[in-house]
């Protein structure tokens, strides 16, 4: 019996070590998904000289990535409930590392956008069961830190990734972007096979296949519509065709999951309103500030003609905020809860969205990075409540399938506004200049065409931000006419 006693603390003491090591190893991947976004952002101008492409057709490599992440998390998601999380993430890393390898050896277009489509395979692996992972090995009263953490370090990769990607550009070579992530690819998956916890699916279940292939239709189609439509033309013959197949394939794959037995997406999550209006709030968030990444390197190199690695270190500026801010944003959950957390980001998310449309082609770069800063420093908040209120809603057995979901839609929020803002950035540029424009090119007198562009860009994503507000407003009524009954 004194033997048990002894024992039993150290036991306790060498399981909340390993939570926060299984924590570390997560947070080391999200901070390298935060860097592959932040360091090949600020780089699309160099690379579309590099490979001489336009900038319209340089962000497939940016909207590549992101289609393929949102039509493989859900899939990846739902496996790592079957068979593992754990596997599932492991996997993701390996084909990571690899992919990452081949994308800084592309030497065109093409073949770096094949590249791409495999890295973000891996990553869907990883993003699909992190979430899963944490809500799985931390209780309830230290998730919200937790996943504050997670959200912070995703925030620490897009801090870093400016500053370190415009050097590399500048001093370098915009391949190492990529090469330069392999190294930390490889210690992450080391230290996933050391602390990781073994795999114990607790269920026997099938994957839904003609589901995934369904799924996968559907969200490629749309995305590739959106994508394409500016330069094409949205009446076209061809996008019509790419609509009616996502609107076909949509419509049979919530058709089929409603009938089967073990269905891809589990639609019962959505019976709960806390998950489905926290999971659309996620959504919309996403969706606007996508704009950020796509717009502003090309106003602050092309209109601004700031180099690209003083650009990078401006860009910088605003998540250092972040990486303060979503911390204590998570803490305050734990000790105060989400919802007023979430609301109060979303209106301060709105201002600096606001205020990003009163941008000029003579603004004092500072001013646009203080506008940064109240737009990121809104998204912190937001952020981790948001995932805390997501991944308690759901039972254990439901945490892989609503994680992915989670960070599926996400993703999908993310494709969709790179989509949108291309249409209506190039929209408005063809407008102003009487013909159609599939490209910012510096030099070409087309800087106040791409500034009526983007500032209607953030008008309508302001407008789309003022819905997620109302949403959630309506949430908290209901939530607190439910209380008093």
């Amino acid at each position: 019996m004194n033997t048990e006693r002894q024992t039993n603390p150290e036991t306790n003491e060498e399981a909340d070590k390993r939570k926060w090591l299984i924590l570390t190893v997560v947070v080391f991947k999200v901070i390298m998904d935060g860097l592959d976004g932040s360091m090949l952002n600020i780089a699309l101008p160099t690379i579309s000289q590099s490979l001489g492409v336009t900038s319209g057709a340089i962000i497939w490599i940016v909207s590549a990535y992101s289609i393929t992440t949102s039509t493989t998390v859900l899939f990846f998601g739902r496996l790592g409930d079957i068979i593992g999380k754990t596997r599932f993430y492991m996997i993701g890393i390996s084909i990571y590392a690899l992919s990452t390898l081949f994308s800084g050896m592309a030497n065109s277009l093409t073949t770096l956008v094949i590249a791409r489509v495999i890295q973000a395979i891996g990553a869907g692996c990883t993003m699909a069961n992190s979430q899963g992972i944490i809500t799985m090995v931390f209780p309830q009263h230290l998730r919200g830190r937790a996943l504050g953490i997670y959200g912070g370090a995703i925030s620490l990769g897009t801090l870093a990734g400016p500053t370190i990607g415009g050097l590399i550009v500048v001093h370098m070579g915009w391949q190492y972007i990529f090469l330069t992530k392999v190294p930390f690819a490889i210690i992450a998956f080391v230290l996933g096979l050391k602390y990781f916890p073994k795999d114990e699916p607790s269920r026997k279940e099938t994957m839904d296949y003609p589901g995934a292939l369904l799924y996968t239709i559907a969200i490629v189609s749309l995305l590739y519509a959106m994508q394409e439509g500016y330069a094409i033309g949205y009446t076209s013959v061809v996008i019509l065709s790419w609509s009616a197949m996502a609107l076909v394939a949509a419509t049979a794959f919530f058709a089929m999951q409603r009938r089967k037995a073990m269905p891809l997406l589990d639609l019962s999550i959505f019976k709960n309103p806390l998950y489905s209006v926290n999971v659309l709030t996620a959504f919309i968030l996403s969706f606007t500030n996508s704009f950020r990444g796509i717009i502003v390197p090309f106003y602050m190199q092309g209109v601004l003609s700031i180099p690209a690695d003083v650009a990078g270190l401006y860009m910088s500026i605003s998540p250092l905020l972040v990486l303060f801010i979503t911390p204590i944003s998570g803490y305050l959950t734990d000790k105060v809860g989400g919802e007023r957390l979430c609301l109060v980001g979303q209106f301060i998310n709105l201002i600096g969205l606001l205020l990003m449309a009163t941008l000029a082609k003579d603004s004092p770069v500072m001013v646009m990075v203080l506008y940064f800063c109240i737009i990121s420093f809104g998204a912190a908040l937001f952020q981790a409540p948001n995932n805390t209120l997501i991944m308690s809603s759901l039972p254990k057995e439901k945490l892989g399938i609503g994680g992915s979901v989670s960070m599926s839609t996400r993703n999908i929020g993310m494709s969709t506004g790179i989509a949108f803002t291309t249409a209506i950035l190039y929209g408005g540029m063809s407008s102003v200049l009487g013909y159609r424009v599939t490209g910012y090119e510096r030099g070409l007198g087309q800087e106040d065409a791409f500034m009526f562009g983007m500032r209607n860009a953030y008008l309508i994503a302001s407008l789309i931000c003022t819905i997620g507000i109302a949403l959630s407003l309506a949430r908290i009524i209901k939530l607190r006419k439910q209380a008093r009954t």
